[in-house]
């Protein structure tokens, strides 16, 4: 009888408690406090809107018409209503929160136009986009930029929202792109730029992005190939000219194959794409060779960040062409219209050349087809001149020469 009796007593309890916390449940639902929230709303509009003006005192007057105050009121509390809603629902301009001590940011928050010091700022779908120092809302100072994956993107100073000074550039998946200086957004100063499999390119002076000054250029390992001039991210080959034979080595420590007849010697530099022809100078004691001619294996010649690949475009950058016309293949040429025989552009008909393997890097040249024509459009300019060396006159060039005018100064 006394367990009947408290269960009894137990639901009792509960059939009062029940409501109560039912109550306090729905009090709190914000389902619940939404909807009154919207009734109360809609019921003072209703009410505003519902009293007729009895008065002239109850109306302004505008251009001539009288508009009730009410109505008036009921106006501008709507615009304010919709306009605080589209401000914290549509946009989340004045978001802002702290995480871990810092303060975090929607990218468009009108709060982060006056933030200082370290901040956090979110992308347009919530990710995290910027981590760093901001000064009168824009990213000013080091900071760390991140993709939607969550990848860093580049790491270092910033000015006004751009990479400016010391910073790390990478790669989508994360790998090291370039480390060094940056001058709005470019690369710009000295610096080093690695492939995304994660070996060294180049070390040296860039330029508003490009390569441009003294380089170091490596191959796929990280290994050292060539050590020169750059301009407009080109290698400059016309610094080989004039050079001797033993500096060329210094310079270039790549792959090579020497080709050699009784008269002359043609070096091709594997790994930048160069043949160079030497000669011995006169008055020298030593017989040390130098470089006269540089042909550059090449079907487009890069001209002020322009690529030209036509005789048109030449044209239109040196000017009229100083020589067009038949030249019997040197040496050189023929080298390079054999190597040029296997890519789009490089020669189709071939050259006969008679040569022996003497090693892995060396043939001896026995003959060539010296009444092999080629067609010629020769420009210069400054102290240099360029011959583009095309199959016949109907052909675009498929590789070009330089060399340095005879009587101007190294």
């Amino acid at each position: 009888m006394g367990d009947n009796l408290f269960k009894v007593l137990i639901a009792s309890a509960k059939a009062k408690i029940t409501p109560f916390v039912t109550k306090i449940k729905m009090w709190t639902s914000w389902n619940f406090i939404r909807t009154r929230l919207i009734s109360s709303i809609r019921d003072f509009f209703a009410s505003l809107l519902n009293v007729k003006p009895r008065h002239k005192k109850d109306y302004y007057e505008v251009l001539g018409w009288l508009v009730s105050k009410r109505l008036a009121i009921a106006l501008v509390v709507s615009i304010g209503v919709f306009s605080l809603y589209y401000l914290f629902s549509v946009h989340s301009v004045l978001f802002t929160a702290k995480t871990e001590g810092i303060k975090t940011y929607h990218y468009d928050s009108i709060l982060l136009r006056f933030a200082k010091d370290k901040v956090r700022i979110l992308g347009k779908s919530g990710y995290l986009a910027y981590e760093g120092q901001v000064e009168n809302g824009s990213v000013t100072g080091y900071g760390k930029l991140y993709n939607q994956e969550g990848v860093v993107v580049y790491q270092g100073n910033f000015a006004k929202n751009q990479y400016q000074g010391k910073g790390n550039r990478y790669y989508d998946d994360g790998t090291l792109m370039y480390t060094g200086d940056f001058q709005q957004n470019l690369f710009d100063g000295s610096g080093k730029l690695y492939r995304q499999n994660g070996s060294l390119a180049y070390d040296g002076e860039f330029a508003l992005g490009k390569r441009e000054g003294n380089g170091k250029l490596y191959d796929a390992g990280s290994n050292l190939i060539y050590t020169g001039g750059f301009r407009q991210d080109e290698l400059l080959y016309s610094d080989l000219l004039g050079k001797q034979v033993s500096e060329v080595a210094e310079a270039y420590q790549g792959r090579r194959t020497l080709y050699e007849s009784d008269e002359e010697f043609v070096v091709v530099l594997e790994e930048i794409g160069a043949v160079y022809q030497g000669q011995e100078e006169e008055n020298t004691l030593d017989g040390e060779q130098t470089v006269r001619e540089v042909v550059v294996l090449k079907d487009a010649f890069m001209a002020g960040g322009t690529v030209l690949t036509t005789i048109e475009e030449l044209r239109d950058y040196f000017g009229e062409e100083d020589y067009q016309g038949n030249s019997a293949i040197t040496l050189p040429e023929a080298v390079a219209a054999i190597r040029t025989m296997s890519s789009p552009g490089g020669f189709q008909r071939e050259v006969q050349m008679e040569s022996t393997p003497e090693y892995e890097d060396y043939y001896r040249v026995i003959g060539f087809d010296e009444s092999y024509t080629v067609y010629l459009y020769s420009f210069h300019q400054e102290d240099l001149i360029y011959h583009f060396i095309c199959q016949d006159r109907e052909h675009t060039f498929s590789f070009y020469a330089i060399e340095r005018i005879e009587g101007e100064a190294l």
